[in-house]
Formats: C-alpha cells, sequence, structure tokens
C-alpha cells in the first residue's frame, strides 16, 4: 500500500471565491480522496474582500459539489476566533463594520454547520479547540500573540495549535472513517501557515497542520 500522501493548498488571504478559482490548479491535480475545507476568516473579516453571508454559503456548497464530481469525500473546519484588538490594529475600518467580528464569524459557522447537516459532510471543530484555552494576550494561547511569539497576530495558530489541530483532524477521519491516500489541505492562511516552519508545505518536520496530519498518518501506517 502506497503511504499516504497530504497536499498543504492553503493561501494567504483566500476567500472561498479565490478558492472556487484555483481549484483545477490546486486540487483536481492530485486526485484526492479527501478534501479538508477550512476557509471563511477572511470572507467575513478580511476588510475590501468580504463576501457576503449568502455568497459564503453559495460558494461552499460549490465547493462541496467540485470535491465530489471526481469522488473525493469532504470534511470542513469551523472557523476559529481570534484576538480582536489586534484585528482592530492590522484592519481599523473592521472596527466600523456595525455587525461585530464575532457575530460574523458564528455567522459563518451556523452557515458550516447547516451545510454539513445538508450535504452530509463531517465538520472538524477547530472553534472549539481554539477557546479550549484563553483567546487572549497569554502564552498559553493557541492564537500567535506577543506573550507566545512576540507578534501582534491573534489570528493564525502557534504551532502547538497546529499539531493539535491536526490531531483533532486525524481523529474526525477515523471517527468517520474517512478516505486518507492523498488528502489536500485547502483553504487560506491557517493552512499555509504563515511564520511557521516549512509554510506552505506538508513535508517531514513542517510546522503547519497539514505537515502535522502527515506525520501522524505515517505513524499510523507505521505501527
Amino acid at each position: 500500500m502506497s503511504p499516504a500522501r497530504v497536499v498543504n493548498a492553503g493561501y494567504p488571504g483566500d476567500t472561498t471565491r479565490e478558492l472556487l478559482a484555483r481549484f483545477d490548479r490546486d486540487v483536481t491535480p492530485h486526485s484526492p480522496d479527501l478534501v479538508i475545507l477550512w476557509a471563511g476568516v477572511n470572507d467575513m473579516l478580511y476588510c475590501g474582500h468580504t463576501v457576503p453571508p449568502k455568497e459564503f454559503r453559495r460558494n461552499f456548497r460549490r465547493l462541496v459539489h467540485r470535491c465530489r464530481i471526481p469522488g473525493s469525500a469532504v470534511a470542513a473546519g469551523t472557523l476559529p476566533p481570534r484576538i480582536n484588538a489586534y484585528l482592530f490594529e492590522q484592519f481599523p475600518g473592521a472596527a466600523l463594520d456595525p455587525v461585530p467580528p464575532d457575530e460574523r464569524v458564528e455567522c459563518a459557522n451556523e452557515i458550516l454547520r447547516e451545510l454539513s447537516a445538508e450535504l452530509d459532510f463531517p465538520l472538524i471543530d477547530f472553534e472549539g479547540l481554539v477557546r479550549s484555552r484563553p483567546v487572549a494576550e497569554e502564552p498559553a494561547s493557541l492564537l500567535r500573540n506577543f506573550s507566545n511569539s512576540g507578534m501582534r497576530d491573534g489570528l493564525h495558530l502557534t504551532p502547538e495549535g497546529c499539531r493539535l489541530a491536526a490531531e483533532l483532524a486525524f481523529e474526525v477521519i477515523r471517527r468517520e472513517h474517512l478516505p486518507c491516500s492523498c488528502i489536500v489541505c485547502f483553504g487560506d492562511s491557517l493552512t499555509y501557515g504563515p511564520w511557521l516552519k516549512g509554510r506552505g508545505t506538508a513535508a517531514e518536520g513542517a510546522e503547519p497542520y497539514p505537515a502535522r496530519l502527515a506525520a501522524l498518518l505515517r505513524q499510523a501506517e507505521a505501527r
């Protein structure tokens, strides 16, 4: 049996619009038997690039269908919280939106829960994972912040956060009996892993969650 292969197809700043536009370039050629979709933070929060909720729902449904046309299974990650003070530093316009960022992200997560039930794909609770630690300027947070990384980020995962995200994805793959000979992790910077060792890859020793997932699959195969 060939070893499991994991592809990191994350790209910073992408909304579901960009994912649809690059699907045939970055997913189709790999002929994956599983696609893990993790997208929506930029749709909701990236000033100047936001996508209305109705379009987000439509785009995500199209992404699921695109995955399934050649027979790929699908799983999707819920959107994590972020440290809002950092968000407002990076995008001051976000503080002026009449809908607070927490409500916008919760709206996207509710859409994902509805689509999960409607289209019958499992969700990976990345939101719950991040909330299991402080969503604050604290070293224990799974979000990069000044106290644990020297960066005023507040959105992207620490190396430990990526490790735990991979463990959670692995758990869902096993529990749901999802195929995993070739997995494409398709999404934005949360998948890409900016500022991490081996960013944008799933190479051995890299830190983004797709690389950590690949390591777990290798360990499982070796048993």
